[in-house]
């Protein structure tokens, strides 16, 4: 179960597809802020939660590729990617 998290409209956010409270898909009821927190003046939000994983959940996942693959000397880059891929 997700903690409680109040999503965001994104209207007019330039930031709007790199944040979680606007990317997240949840079923059920959800709770929003009215109007996006986003600042014009300072080009930032301070609800803002970045959507990307981290570079450590990346290189995990992709060493947990590179293991299903059997450890393939030439295929580093090619399990980077796909682990971005589905950690997105």
């Amino acid at each position: 179960m997700l903690n409680d998290i109040t999503l965001c409209p994104g209207t007019n956010c330039p930031i709007k597809q790199n944040c979680y409270r606007f990317t997240l898909k949840i079923p059920g009821r959800k709770i929003s802020f009215t109007q996006a927190p986003y600042d014009i003046n300072t080009n930032s939000c301070k609800h803002f939660i970045n959507n990307h994983p981290s570079e450590n959940k990346i290189r995990i996942k992709a060493y947990e590729i590179w293991q299903r693959m059997g450890c393939p000397n030439d295929k580093s880059l090619e399990c980077w990617l796909q682990a971005e891929k589905e950690l997105m």
